[in-house]
């Protein structure tokens, strides 16, 4: 058997191979072919590599998106030249204040969304150019605003109407400007930077938020 093993090898056969030829087992033929290697003082056989199987790394667990971040929010942001959109959260202790302050409760409350166009003006609250009010449905916590004029500076507040068809501000959002569509039209802004930069106010004439929880009439 030695004798075909060595022929085999010879013409460059496998251990496996060589088995397979004469209907043995690999370990057999490896037996033999080292046994004569070590009688005739040469090398051991060296047997072939095994497969080594690749270490398995641990995958840190993803953590989800948490559903609420439990904080009063209401965010703006352009969507285009004439389209914005809002998203919020509003904090259940916040909910019960406002229970509280109306004797209704929060689910009961007709929820409202106010969008000013407070374009190079400082906001008070009440001096908006103009204002859309928009009824949303209880549960929801996004909207999108459309046909809007492009190059303008908004800001949204979500409240809640009175008994009386009074609106309260819970939440402001941050003032937003929607885009320009023609790259030459000039910002609403840029004489106010120019005089800062060039010493002629002491700060530019920013926008400013004022505070929330502030209540007045629906009055356009």
């Amino acid at each position: 058997m030695i004798q075909d093993i060595l022929a085999l090898r010879e013409k460059g056969f496998s251990f496996r191979k060589i088995a397979k030829e004469l209907g043995t087992t690999v370990g057999k033929v490896q037996y033999r072919f080292q046994k004569h290697q070590e009688e005739a003082g040469g090398e051991k056989a060296v047997e072939p590599p095994k497969a080594v199987q690749p270490p398995i790394v641990p995958v840190e667990e993803i953590k989800p998106l948490a559903a609420s971040y439990d904080r009063d929010e209401v965010m703006l942001l352009p969507r285009g030249p004439s389209s914005l959109y809002a998203f919020w959260e509003t904090r259940e202790v916040t909910k019960r204040i406002i229970e509280h302050q109306f004797r209704t409760p929060w689910h009961e409350l007709t929820k409202v969304l106010r969008l000013y166009d407070v374009t190079a003006i400082l906001f008070n609250g009440h001096n908006a150019h103009r204002f859309v009010e928009m009824e949303i449905p209880e549960m929801t916590n996004n909207w999108y605003f459309h046909g809007l004029e492009e190059n303008r500076t908004f800001i949204v507040d979500l409240g809640v109407k009175t008994n009386e068809h009074h609106f309260f501000s819970v939440i402001r959002s941050n003032p937003i400007d929607t885009p320009r569509i023609k790259e030459s039209m000039k910002g609403h802004y840029q004489e106010a930077v120019q005089k800062w930069q060039e010493g002629l106010a002491s700060e530019p004439e920013w926008l400013e938020h004022f505070s929330t929880y502030s209540y007045y009439e629906s009055t356009k």
